[in-house]
């Protein structure tokens, strides 16, 4: 009877381990990350720029079940783009550079970061 009472509490203890392990290391939103690609846009007006928010769990992948809210805030050179796509809900952005170089400067905040990242995006002319 002692045996099989040890085996059962042996079980349970692994199994509080792995859910505890579960929730901490891989249901929890350790980080976002902001990716633009590309990084540079053209002054022709077909150039396109994604702005997307991803959320990173402790081991470094992305978080399951999970989904990230975005906003973006355009702060200089909002004449120099125009705003193809937001969705807020998935936390992604498209712009369409327009027929002017100069920078543009976005604010990105989600719902999980402390502070607003920077997002700088150079248009540069179009030579051949």
């Amino acid at each position: 009877m002692k045996k099989n009472g040890k085996k059962v509490t042996i079980v349970i203890s692994l199994f509080l381990i792995i859910i505890v392990f579960i929730c901490y290391y891989i249901f929890n939103i350790y980080e976002t990350i902001i990716e633009t690609e590309p990084k540079n846009l053209f002054a022709d007006s077909r150039s396109v720029v994604n702005i997307s928010i991803s959320d990173v769990n402790a081991l470094g992948f992305k978080v399951p079940f999970r989904k990230i809210f975005g906003s973006f805030e355009i702060t200089e050179g909002k004449d120099l783009v125009d705003i193809i796509k937001e969705n807020d809900k998935n936390g992604s952005l498209s712009l369409r550079a327009k027929n002017r170089t100069g920078k543009v400067v976005i604010y990105v905040k989600s719902k999980y970061s402390f502070l607003p990242s920077l997002v700088e995006i150079n248009i540069y002319p179009n030579t051949a």
